[in-house]
């Protein structure tokens, strides 16, 4: 049983990253974020609170997109004040998670980024940055689609 729902999980990700443009986003400024936490060498510390507040942003994203599905789900297209101050409830949590999340990372990366292309002993910036564009290009990647004539 457990299985199955790590599984259910699994494929909420998956179809949420899949159709919501702002899941992208919020990962590739994830993969962005991460990509200078390693460069500036981070204690533990610093790394914990970035992942919480990437796994925070990402889990709120989630929630909105449920909110929004279960919404469309009972209204269809009637315009309803509830249902749109759900929508839009939901929403403004993830522009709350997502801006303390921004402060989150400006608070820890803050001291390094001025310096980030000077500093000498940083020599693989060029192969990071590279790895970076990758990951960021495989992020915005249209979305494979599987199946056949009948579906």
């Amino acid at each position: 049983m457990r299985g199955a729902a790590f599984r259910f999980a699994l494929r909420g990700v998956r179809l949420t990253f899949g159709a919501e443009a702002n899941m992208r986003i919020h990962l590739a400024i994830a993969e962005i974020v991460v990509y200078l936490a390693v460069v500036e060498g981070l204690k533990a510390a610093a790394w914990a609170v970035l992942i919480l507040a990437i796994a925070l942003v990402l889990a709120l994203e989630l929630v909105n997109t449920a909110v929004e599905r279960a919404v469309d789900l009972t209204v269809g297209t009637r315009q309803e004040a509830l249902a749109a101050a759900a929508k839009d409830a939901a929403a403004g949590a993830v522009l709350i998670g997502a801006v303390g999340a921004a402060a989150v990372g400006l608070v820890i990366l803050w001291p390094g980024l001025h310096r980030l292309g000077s500093v000498p002993g940083k020599a693989p910036l060029e192969l990071g940055f590279l790895v970076l564009l990758v990951a960021l290009v495989l992020t915005f990647r249209p979305p494979v689609r599987r199946g056949g004539a009948g579906r």
